[in-house]
C-alpha cells in the first residue's frame, strides 16, 4: 500500500493480534457444545488435537506466505500461483464471507450487552459496534494494534478469574479425566466443533505487508498463539467438567454456568461481560484488518472498481473498510437469520480451502529462490504431502454439513455467485473497454513485491541460487 506513514505490527503485536483473533465468543458456546459429543472426558484431548487439525490446515498458507508474503493472501496466491480465475471466486467469496462474519460477529456482541444494557435495541448496538471499529481500523495496524493489546489483556484477566476461581471447586482430578478412553468417532465430531474456536491466527497472513519481517514474525506468533489458546481451552474445558462432571456436565450451556458455581456475583458479571464482550471485540478487529485487504488485493488488479483501493495516509484501505462496514450494517438492521448465515459462509469456505492450498504445489516453479530461501525449510515433497492432508482434513471435517442445507441455503448461495459472475463478465467487457487489456491477463500479472523478494533471494543464496 502507499501512503505517508508506513505502520507495521511487531512480533508481539503479532502474537497479541492473532490471541485476540483466536479468542472469540465461539469459546463460550463451543466448549460445551463439545463436551456434549465426546463427554467431559474427551473434552481436554479435543481441544489439544484440535489445536493440530488448525495447524495442519494452516500449514500451507504459512508456507506461501513465508516464501511470498501479501496483503489479500489467498486472492493473490490463487491469481498468481494456480490461476484469475480461481482467484475472482476467492475475492467474491471472502467479500461476502468478511461481511457476513463481522454482522455476526457484532450481533453477538449485542447479545451480551444487553445484559447490561437491555433497553437498547440490539441493531443499534450492532450497527454502531461495525462503525466503532471500522473508524479505529481507518487510522492504520497500530492504533488496531493498540486497542487488541488493551483488550485482551482485559479478556485475559477474566480468563483468569476463570482458571484459578474453577481449580479449587473442581471434583474430579485431572488425571482422572485424561486417562479415561473415549469413542474415537465421538472425539473427531466433537474437534469439528473445537477447531473452529482455535481458528483466527491465520487473520496475520492476509495482512503480511503490515508485519514487520513476515516470512518470519507471522509463523512464530501463529505457533505461539495457536499453542497458548489451546492449552488455555484445555484448562478451561477440564475447570467444566471438574466442577461438573458425569452426569451434571449434561447441564452446562454455557460457560457462565460453570462459573456460578464458584464465582462471586459480581466476578460472574465481570467473567460475561470483560470476557464475553471482549472476545468479540477482538474478533471483530482482527476481521476488518483481514477481509479488508482481500479486497484492497482484488480492486487493485480492476477485478473491484479501483476506488475500493484507496488508501489514507495510515496506509488504511479506507473505502475497502467501509464497504465493509456499511454491507454489515446493512445485514444488521435487515435482520438475517444467524442460523443460516452460518451454513452459508461455512460451505464456500470449506470448499475453497483446498482451492487455494493448490498454490503450494506451483510456488518452485513460479518463485523457486524465494521458496528456497523461506523461513520454513521443509522440503518441498513434504509440503505438498502436508497440502494433501490439510486438504483431506479441509473435506472430512466439511462432509456432514453439506447435508445440513436447506433449500433456500442453497438457492441464497447460487444467486450470489451468479450475480458475481454476471458482474465479472461485465467487468472484463469494462476493463477491456476502457483499457485495451484482458482483467485476468491483469489480474496474473508478476506482482513487483515479490520480483523484488526473488532477486534478494538470489543475493543471499549466493551459490545455492534456484536456475
Amino acid at each position: 500500500m502507499s501512503g505517508n506513514t508506513r505502520q507495521k505490527l511487531g512480533l508481539f503485536s503479532c502474537i497479541i493480534m492473532a490471541i485476540g483473533s483466536i479468542i472469540g465468543a465461539s469459546i463460550f458456546a463451543t466448549t460445551p457444545v463439545a463436551i456434549k459429543i465426546v463427554g467431559g472426558n474427551g473434552v481436554v484431548l479435543g481441544f489439544i488435537l484440535a489445536a493440530l487439525v488448525v495447524v495442519l490446515r494452516t500449514i500451507p498458507e504459512l508456507i506461501m506466505m513465508a516464501a511470498l508474503p501479501a496483503n489479500g493472501a489467498s486472492y493473490m496466491y490463487l491469481t498468481r500461483l494456480v490461476h484469475p480465475v480461481l482467484g475472482a471466486l476467492d475475492a467474491f467469496n471472502q467479500l461476502m464471507v468478511g461481511v457476513m462474519k463481522i454482522a455476526t460477529m457484532a450481533l453477538t456482541f449485542t447479545s451480551y450487552f444487553a445484559m447490561l444494557f437491555p433497553q437498547i435495541p440490539s441493531q443499534v448496538v450492532g450497527v454502531a459496534v461495525c462503525v466503532l471499529f471500522t473508524v479505529i481500523s481507518c487510522f492504520g495496524v497500530r492504533a488496531s494494534s493498540i486497542v487488541q493489546n488493551i483488550s485482551v489483556a482485559v479478556l485475559l484477566v477474566a480468563l483468569g478469574i476463570f482458571i484459578f476461581g474453577g481449580l479449587g471447586a473442581t471434583q474430579v482430578s485431572f488425571g482422572e479425566v485424561i486417562s479415561t478412553t473415549v469413542q474415537l468417532s465421538s472425539l473427531w465430531a466433537a474437534m469439528g466443533v473445537m477447531h473452529g474456536s482455535l481458528i483466527g491466527a491465520n487473520v496475520l497472513i492476509y495482512a503480511a505487508e503490515d508485519v514487520e519481517d513476515p516470512g518470519r514474525n507471522i509463523p512464530i506468533a501463529f505457533a505461539v498463539s495457536t499453542i497458548i489458546t489451546a492449552v488455555l481451552y484445555a484448562v478451561m474445558a477440564y475447570i467444566c467438567v471438574g466442577v461438573m462432571p458425569m452426569p451434571l456436565f449434561f447441564q452446562i450451556n454455557t460457560l457462565a454456568d460453570v462459573a456460578d458455581k464458584f464465582l462471586s456475583p459480581a466476578m460472574l458479571i465481570f467473567f460475561i461481560t470483560g470476557g464475553a464482550l471482549l472476545a468479540v471485540v477482538t474478533s471483530i478487529n482482527s476481521a476488518m484488518l483481514m477481509f479488508s485487504r482481500i479486497n484492497f488485493s482484488a480492486a487493485r488488479d480492476g477485478l473491484f472498481p479501483y476506488a475500493v483501493c484507496k488508501t489514507n495516509k495510515y496506509n488504511a484501505p479506507v473505502v475497502s473498510l467501509w464497504l465493509i462496514c456499511i454491507m454489515a450494517c446493512a445485514f444488521i438492521a435487515s435482520g438475517f437469520n444467524l442460523e443460516d448465515v452460518v451454513k452459508i459462509t461455512t460451505i464456500p469456505g470449506l470448499l475453497l480451502a483446498p482451492v487455494m492450498f493448490l498454490g503450494v504445489f506451483t510456488i518452485q516453479k513460479h518463485y523457486p529462490n524465494c521458496y528456497k530461501n523461506s523461513f520454513i525449510k521443509t522440503p518441498h515433497w513434504l509440503n505438498c504431502v502436508l497440502t494433501l492432508a490439510a486438504i483431506f482434513v479441509c473435506v472430512s471435517l466439511g462432509y456432514y454439513v453439506l447435508f445440513q442445507m436447506a433449500p433456500h441455503n442453497w438457492i441464497s448461495m447460487v444467486a450470489y455467485y451468479a450475480a458475481a459472475i454476471i458482474f465479472t463478465v461485465w467487468r472484463v467487457g469494462y476493463i477491456k473497454k476502457t483499457e485495451g487489456v484482458n482483467l485476468f491477463d491483469k489480474m496474473k500479472s508478476t506482482y513487483q513485491p515479490w520480483e523484488e523478494r526473488e532477486k534478494d533471494a538470489k543475493a543471499a543464496l549466493g551459490d545455492k541460487i534456484v536456475k
